[in-house]
């Protein structure tokens, strides 16, 4: 069972984000079955099958997050996938197809990416890792409480 399967196929963006945003609560649970047991799939509404499969998921991603190296940080293959096929499309809307909507709407925020790209220096990533980035930046900064910043607010627009 993966619970996001279906926004897969249907929202490639918000599935990447809520990828991120899974890695990081079990990195926050430091990947201890125990404590997202108790804390992520025992509080969760639904009947105990239903409980069992998140956690025979949260299992799974648990275990190819430590089997890729990734339990303090990265991403799992499986959405590094999407990314990469992500940024392929933006490069062959722009290079190969010439798609003229894409890319007035891809020239509107392409200097807010550079600008990101600039500040990331030698570990800049292509234009849509930087704005998945970003966006889930703002999302844990929200999130957290914290303030962002007027410029960060003005480019998110």
């Amino acid at each position: 069972m993966d619970p996001l399967a279906r926004k897969r196929q249907d929202n490639a963006a918000g599935y990447v984000i809520s990828m991120w945003h899974v890695e990081d609560l079990l990195r926050a649970h430091k990947l201890d079955m125990k404590a997202i047991e108790t804390q992520m799939v025992d509080p969760m509404e639904g009947d105990a099958p239903a409980r069992e499969a998140m956690r025979g998921w949260y299992a799974g991603l648990v275990h190819r997050m430590r089997e890729q190296g990734i339990a303090e940080k990265g991403h799992l293959a499986e959405v590094e996938e999407v990314v990469n096929e992500l940024e392929f499309l933006h490069r062959s809307l722009l290079e190969v197809l010439g798609d003229e909507e894409y890319e007035a709407i891809y020239q509107k925020a392409e200097e807010g990416i550079r600008t990101l790209q600039e500040a990331a220096g030698e570990h800049a990533e292509g234009p849509i890792t930087t704005c998945f980035t970003a966006i889930y930046g703002v999302m844990v900064l929200r999130a957290r409480g914290q303030q962002v910043s007027e410029a960060t607010a003005e480019a998110e627009g």
